[in-house]
């Protein structure tokens, strides 16, 4: 039998980040619950805004930092997710994540776009372009170092229903969440709200499967971090710091490039991919590194060479692979001394 080298090791309870999703009908206390929990369960919280603002009503109630979205790109959640961790937040609130789907630029209209480009009326065809740019929002928020708190709104509908005294009352009720269908279920934790009920539909804490929570706070907090708490330490291993280290420099320098109008939206659009994809390893983004260095560079000294060799260099830098990158590095140093 042929070795694949994939061998097993013994499973072990480590601590983790939360991964919480509160999902119900607009007014039905999404954002009041999650500032109630979020405040429980960290000192320094953030909150992307996707609401029009509704977050900030609470500002009087609870301390937190916002940041307020009006264009729901999927990469634009990443990129506030990635702000969140840099500033060193405890708890991202991410409310709601509803827009991501159904909102401006969110996924349903990229696809939309995407179809009208394509001249097609085949909507895999526009998929295929939109689903990897879902994928890696949903990745960033699994990934991610903090404790995350998502909400998201459900479709509403009304149920007529009879009180205590026999008379009969409508009832909003919230169906089925406006995200990518089953994607609650890659939280650790989805809490259904209704007012100020909780119910708990799928729970990986034992201590809270099928629980029905009235005004969740404090005390679901403190069973939350038990639970989170529990286990071996999380190390954060030095490839993972590496590779965080990596990506704010390779940010930088492309914002630098953008400011100056050197590098045109597309380069940096795919450039932008290149550093989102987890699949991009260290080694490949060092090499991006050197090709933004590179670019800065030749920048720099643009001035002293003519616009033709300009333009050589920058091609050459961008078609550049591993190897040649040194060669280009060597040839600019060369023209800047002469």
């Amino acid at each position: 039998m042929q070795d694949h080298n994939l061998p097993f090791t013994k499973a072990i309870r480590s601590q983790i980040k939360l991964r919480l999703a509160i999902i119900g009908p607009s007014g039905s206390g999404k954002t009041y619950s999650s500032l109630l929990l979020a405040s429980a369960l960290g000192k320094k919280i953030a909150l992307i805004d996707s609401e029009r603002n509704s977050a900030s009503k609470y500002a009087d109630l609870f301390k937190f930092s916002v940041l307020e979205l009006e264009d729901f790109h999927p990469d634009n959640f990443i990129e506030a997710i990635r702000s969140a961790e840099e500033q060193k937040f405890d708890l991202l609130i991410i409310d709601s994540l509803s827009p991501a789907w159904n909102g401006y630029n969110g996924a349903l209209e990229l696809v939309d776009k995407a179809a009208a480009r394509l001249k097609t009326t085949n909507s895999f065809a526009a998929w295929r372009e939109v689903t990897p740019l879902h994928n890696r929002m949903i990745d960033a928020i699994l990934r991610s170092d903090l404790h995350i708190i998502v909400t998201m709104r459900t479709k509403t509908e009304y149920s007529l229903e009879k009180t205590d005294n026999g008379k009969s009352t409508v009832r909003r009720v919230g169906m089925q969440p406006i995200q990518r269908d089953g994607l609650e279920y890659e939280f650790d934790i989805v809490g259904d709200m209704d007012m100020t009920t909780m119910l708990i539909t799928k729970s990986r804490c034992p201590a809270l499967q099928q629980s029905v929570i009235q005004k969740p706070g404090e005390e679901l907090a403190k069973t939350i971090l038990k639970w989170l708490s529990s286990g071996k330490k999380r190390v954060v291993s030095a490839g993972k710091r590496e590779r965080d280290k990596l990506i704010k420099s390779i940010t930088s320098k492309m914002k630098q490039l953008n400011e100056k109008n050197f590098i045109t939206t597309k380069k940096l659009s795919e450039f932008g991919d290149r550093i989102k994809d987890p699949k991009t390893n260290v080694g490949m983004l060092k090499f991006l590194e050197k090709q933004l260095l590179l670019l800065n560079w030749l920048d720099q000294i643009k001035g002293t060479i003519s616009q033709q060799e300009r333009k050589d260099f920058y091609r050459k830098i961008l078609a550049a692979d591993t190897k040649s990158v040194k060669a280009l590095e060597n040839q600019l140093k060369i023209m800047e001394a002469a």
